[in-house]
């Protein structure tokens, strides 16, 4: 076990080295804060019942130097308060928002649209929390527009999705843009509008008011912002070796990864490294030792043996027996 278990970390420790030399393609999360770069809000052309069809600013006739005006007399709301409305079962106004989303890349992975509300009844307010908004994609150019009863730019609710209100911390329509993917990146901007899959003609009147980015009055709220965070890819990087704690050493010249000195530039003497020779160790001379005896007579003993040893052997062979 002991064995096995030492092979699966070396292999597991192999595969993290191998991977910190390995180039890695990863993406990363970028999220933006938009707010709108020009507003407007529509509605319904009044004169649409008559027999004689619709009559707007740009189809009265004119009479030179004299101009159309630039929204109906008949909107008695704050100048650059944005509307949404619904009454007697019909949309009564809607807004756009244009949002600068051309310059992003990338893919939507989640998003959110706040628009705080204006809810003084004097600026038009009215039962707000029962509002049923929904928010579609616009698929024409936005120019800033008062309370317009030309026709409004137009808009695809293909992917819409709900605008519910929040109460707190300050009243504030919320919606989850995640839905809308990729299309939103290519739209113009955003429309909220009565939702009309969830209306009925019994519903009571309401109507949401926000405030434009430019509007100047005292009752100005806060611009609408849209959150959008994109899953960007990265460029191949690769990662930085391991560190393994040894010196590092500067690359040969001349190799493509140093350059290789300047010609016309004077080349610094190097100076030769004083050597120091060793110290010299004496070492001793042979000598002849002469090896003499202890004792000088020591060299009489061979001959004592000669002498001793016949002897000896004759008085031990010597026949012992008396003669009669």
């Amino acid at each position: 076990m002991r064995r096995a278990a030492r092979g699966v970390l070396a292999v597991l420790a192999g595969g993290s080295i191998a991977l910190g030399f390995a180039p890695l393609a990863h993406a990363a999360d970028e999220t933006t804060i938009l707010t709108p770069d020009a507003e407007a809000w529509y509605q319904p052309n009044p004169t649409c019942g008559q027999p004689t069809g619709c009559v707007s600013p740009s189809t009265l006739p004119v009479t030179p130097p004299v101009e159309p005006p630039a929204q109906p007399p008949t909107s008695p709301f704050p100048v650059r308060s944005m509307h949404v409305g619904f009454a007697a079962g019909q949309e009564t106004a809607r807004s756009y928002l244009s949002l600068s989303v051309g310059t992003l890349t990338g893919s939507l992975t989640a998003g959110a649209l706040d628009v705080p509300l204006d809810v003084a009844q004097a600026d038009g307010s009215q039962s707000p929390e029962t509002a049923k908004v929904q928010v579609c994609l616009v698929t024409d150019p936005i120019t800033p527009a008062d309370g317009s009863v030309e026709s409004p730019p137009g808009i695809s609710c293909g992917s819409s999705v709900p605008a519910a209100y929040v109460a707190t911390p300050a009243p504030h329509l919320h919606a989850d843009l995640t839905a809308l993917g990729d299309d939103l990146l290519g739209a113009s901007g955003l429309v909220l509008l009565p939702d009309a899959t969830k209306a009925a003609p019994t519903d009571a009147p309401w109507r949401v008011v926000f405030s434009a980015h430019d509007r100047t009055d005292a009752a100005k709220t806060l611009p609408a912002t849209a959150s959008l965070t994109l899953d960007v890819p990265d460029e191949d990087v690769a990662s930085p070796p391991l560190d393994s704690g040894l010196p590092a050493v500067a690359p040969p010249v001349g190799t493509g990864f140093a350059p290789a000195p300047t010609p016309d530039l004077p080349v610094p003497a190097v100076q030769q490294p004083s050597v120091v020779p060793p110290a010299t160790v004496p070492v001793a001379l042979p000598r002849t030792v002469t090896v003499g005896y202890a004792y000088p007579g020591v060299w009489l003993l061979p001959l004592v043996f000669l002498v001793l040893v016949p002897a000896a052997a004759r008085a031990l062979t010597k026949d012992l027996t008396v003669a009669a």
